[in-house]
């Protein structure tokens, strides 16, 4: 077979407009963030640790196995969902597949951004949309003890099956036009979009969203490498290069939204790009096996979608391949490629190729919206992004005979010589094969300002949200907009919020004629000053307008998951390492030990109690009342276990910083007794670390909100002034939201304690940064700062940039772990404790925090000899920097005592620990600070 003749869409009059995109990749929440990593050459493909990969359900052996490669895309809160936005239950929310949900918010975002409100729409909206197989379904709700049995019930069925993907989203959005699932494996998005430019060009719809999603779980396990088989050897996917060796599975969404350019034009739409062109078609049997590429189909394809589309080969400077870096497929691909465009005249010279696959792997059934929305980005910002991995070309491409050019640097285009257009394949498992061609977008006609002369137009602003905290939050959002250096004009702004946002329960409507009366409206929504003035009925009546990009309404995911009871690859779960400890001890196991009277009372036993607990957990029989708990082999990680094996057994408050001043089982009895009887010392504020003489140094919690190290280090320091540690917040509630507030927060329990200066502060890693802002706070205020000590602390340059989202502490978790030699303790103790919430919240202090004055004093800096591990700096996205940077927020001088040990292993027992002791005590006492070092 020489020709494949399939469907096609393409005419000068049926053109089609992308007006809005949404999309959440590997890497990137959003369009601007993918965008932003094509040209910056960001890979998101990624290593995963493994303890990702055990926690993926992968074997130890087959973690240690050599064809293991632990590498992929994966997507960042892939299990979030603002179930209450979209109008579904807790319990539909978790039984329905993430690729539906994150499919549904990418659909209301994408009308965002191209400014369509369904109300407003001037005709039906169509949905065209693809997914991949419901692996969460598979790994996930059947393997749950409590939803396996519901596996055919209707809301497992409606919540996982593909036939349910487009008609969620018609009716969640009340969108009226055709509603299909499109399945075609690979090529189901372009096929998709094929599908939608025909349902335009036909009249059936006045706009549609087209697109798809591939998220496949457990995101973290990796996969087996097989000789001759479609993924990578060593898990890059190097397209055109000679080291090509295979693909790797990623996960995203991409939609689009598509209107007839002309009704683009005449509704003042912003357009990324316009689809002149497309063509689907199948192989047949013209190939040698089903999952086979076929190069005749490949070849057929493209000149069906350029004949379609009447663009001249030569205009097309840029093609989106499909691209997956196979020995097999790429060669085949781009030599059909080739005849196509030769067959055609040619494309333009030097045309470029690339795929995105290489930055965020095979999207399966999103790869082809995904492919599109790069495309369209790339005529949009006159930019094609350079096609990373890629150094040697690949001799079986024969590329020097090739029309095409591989850019390995991102290429802008000039004025004078504008990328005019671009196209984009897609080819699917089982032989659909999609193309489209799309041109650049038609300069925006910006209507023409009032008359001379003529009165002052009025603008109906109008607002809606969910609640008066959204509708405050959007107008904030808008502000900042607006106090931008190049605000959009008002009416503009007003046509996009009146035309182009979906009608909410909550408004407020004003008018305004300047972008000061603008701001005015705006402040007061914040304010909640809400008017109740209606929208203005028969839709903009104002003159012409061009829709702008605003700020979309805010969403509140939270955490929907169904966690699987057996593991998802069907091996046992590991065991406990030998040597490690784990209490379990309750009030049903131990009532041999502990009497409970009416009520729940503990009458007595409660030594006997704490005994018990002490000696399961070190192993030790025999324990004495006043043994100290570190004299006997004790440490901060058992302690985890500890607190939480008392807290169980004794229904009582306690945590590590109690637990670390505590020590001896008589101690330990005497707080459970007074903290049952709630004559117990109230949480937060200061606590005594140990007693001294003169100025006491006030320790600063590090991340996680523990002292527990300084109770330790202080037992290994020689004596000298009180040293007194700040308590972390309890409550999440009263938690401040920045690092300088929870710095405030700090000073002032400090000075309810001691209410004039001098002051000596330290700290440990974050609770360094804050001690140095309590410094630059209490100066402010007229205070001495005589002392400033530091633990190995970051400067701030360090965690500029880089924001890490929920999934993310998640998955650095285990990596902390790892590197802190934290083994033999269960995750799970320590999240109960509130560890990781409160790591994640200090973490994120320190992402929003640069200091704005510097410290008028000395810093003397305990710096650990060996540096980090990478592991856990990437995954923290952490840029480490010299710590002699803290040179330049001081001005006086930075006094730097090396101490051995890293980050974590500075505080081991024996000589580390010891020897910091020494150092921490000799930086207390008083000593020649024009003799010490300075860094």
């Amino acid at each position: 077979m020489n020709e494949t003749t399939g469907s096609v869409h393409g005419s000068a009059g049926e053109a089609v407009a992308v007006v809005g995109m949404a999309g959440r990749f590997p890497g990137a929440a959003g369009t601007r963030e993918f965008w932003r990593g094509l040209v910056d050459g960001v890979e998101s493909v990624r290593t995963f640790s493994d303890t990702e990969l055990a926690g993926a359900g992968v074997s130890q052996q087959k973690i240690a196995s050599p064809t293991r490669v632990p590498r992929g895309a994966d997507l960042a809160d892939a299990d979030l969902f603002d179930a209450g936005f979209f109008g579904v239950t807790g319990r539909d929310a978790k039984l329905m597949d993430p690729q539906h949900r994150v499919f549904l918010t990418c659909a209301w975002q994408a009308l965002e951004d191209a400014g369509l409100a369904p109300h407003a729409a001037g005709g039906p909206v169509g949905v065209f949309a693809s997914t991949s197989l419901s692996t969460y379904l598979l790994a996930n709700v059947l393997r749950s003890t409590e939803y396996a049995d519901a596996a055919l019930s209707y809301p497992v069925l409606l919540g996982n099956d593909k036939d349910f993907l487009a008609t969620r989203v018609s009716y969640k959005l009340d969108l009226r036009g055709p509603s299909m699932s499109v399945q075609s494996a690979c090529s189901s998005s372009l096929t998709a979009v094929h599908l939608a430019c025909q349902a335009l060009a036909r009249g059936e719809v006045r706009a549609a969203l087209a697109g798809g999603v591939s998220i496949t779980f457990p995101q973290t396990s990796g996969y087996e490498y097989q000789e001759g088989g479609i993924l990578s050897r060593d898990g890059h996917c190097r397209v055109f290069d000679a080291g090509s060796a295979g693909t790797v599975k990623g996960n995203g969404c991409g939609v689009v939204v598509l209107k007839r350019l002309a009704d683009a034009l005449a509704d003042g739409d912003r357009i990324y790009a316009v689809v002149r062109g497309t063509a689907v078609n199948n192989d047949g049997s013209d190939k040698i096996g089903f999952t086979a590429p076929g190069p005749q189909g490949q070849q057929a394809v493209v000149r069906e979608a350029l004949r379609a589309s009447g663009i001249p080969a030569s205009d097309i400077g840029y093609i989106e391949t499909h691209g997956t870096g196979t020995a097999v497929g790429d060669p085949l691909e781009l030599h059909a490629l080739s005849a196509a465009y030769r067959a055609a005249s040619g494309p333009a010279p030097h045309c470029l190729i690339g795929s995105v696959k290489a930055n965020v792997g095979h999207l399966d059934a999103a790869a082809g919206v995904t492919g599109l929305i790069k495309a369209a980005l790339a005529l949009y910002h006159q930019t094609v992004p350079r096609q990373i991995n890629y150094s040697t070309p690949n001799p079986q491409l024969r590329l020097d005979r090739q029309p095409f050019d591989v850019p390995t640097e991102s290429v802008p285009y000039p004025r004078a010589t504008p990328l005019r257009a671009a196209a984009v394949s897609s080819f699917g498992l089982g032989g659909t094969n999609a193309h489209a061609v799309l041109e650049a977008p038609p300069a925006p006609t910006v209507p023409a300002a009032p008359a001379g002369g003529a009165r002052e137009v009025r603008y109906p602003v109008v607002l809606s949200a969910r609640d008066t905290a959204a509708l405050a939050a959007t107008a904030q959002a808008l502000r900042a907009l607006v106090d931008g250096a190049t605000p959009p004009a008002v009416r503009d702004i007003a046509y996009t919020l009146s035309t182009g946002r979906a009608l909410l329960p909550v408004r407020h409507v004003f008018e305004a004629a300047t972008l000061e009366e603008l701001r005015a409206g705006l402040d007061a929504a914040a304010a909640g000053e809400l008017s109740q003035a209606a929208p203005p009925d028969g839709g903009w009546a104002h003159g012409p307008a061009l829709k702008v990009d605003l700020p979309g309404h805010p969403l509140r995911p939270e955490r929907h998951w169904i966690e699987p009871d057996t593991p998802t690859t069907g091996h046992a779960p590991t065991p406990t390492p030998s040597g490690s400890s784990s209490v379990s001890v309750s009030s049903s196991s131990s009532a041999a030990a502990v009497s409970v009277g009416v009520g729940g009372e503990v009458e007595d036993g409660v030594l006997e109690g704490v005994l018990k607990v002490l000696e399961e957990g070190l192993g030790i029989d025999g324990i004495a009342p006043d043994d100290d708990f570190y004299d006997l082999g004790g440490d901060s990680l058992l302690a985890v276990e500890l607190v939480t094996a008392l807290r169980t057994l004794f229904g009582i408050d306690l945590d590590l910083d109690d637990f670390a001043r505590l020590r001896t089982p008589d101690a330990m009895t005497d707080h459970v007794r007074a903290a049952r009887a709630g004559t117990g010392a109230a949480g937060g504020g200061v606590r005594a670390v140990r007693d001294g003489e003169g100025t006491p140094l006030y320790l600063v919690p590090p991340a996680g909100g523990t002292n527990f190290l300084y109770h330790r280090l202080a037992d290994r320091t020689p004596a000298g002034p009180a040293l007194r540690a700040l308590s972390f917040p309890a409550e999440a509630a009263g938690r401040p939201d920045t690092l300088r507030e929870l710095a405030a927060l700090y000073v002032g329990w400090i000075r309810e304690e001691q209410p004039a200066g001098p002051y000596r502060l330290g700290g440990y890693s974050f609770g360094g940064n804050v001690a140095f802002e309590m410094a630059v706070q209490l100066q402010r205020a007229g205070e001495e700062v005589e002392q400033l000590i530091m633990l190995d602390t970051h400067v701030p340059e360090t965690y500029v940039g880089g924001h890490l989202d929920a999934e993310g502490f998640e998955a650095a978790f285990p990596v902390l772990f790892e590197a802190a030699a934290v083994r033999g303790v269960d995750p799970q103790l320590l999240r109960e404790q509130g560890f990781l919430e409160v790591w994640q919240h200090n973490h994120a202090l320190l992402k929003g925090y640069y200091p704005d004055r510097p410290f008028a004093g000395d810093i003397t800096l305990l710096q650990a000899e060996e540096p980090e591990g990478d592991a856990l700096l990437d995954a923290l996205r952490m840029n480490p920097r010299d710590k002699s940077v803290w040179d330049t927020h001081i001005t006086g001088r930075l006094l730097v005592d090396k101490v051995p040990g890293d980050h974590f292993s500075m505080f081991d027992e024996g000589d580390r620990i010891a020897r910091l002791g020494a150092a921490f005590g000799a930086a207390l006492a008083p000593h020649d600070q024009e003799g010490s070092p300075r860094c």
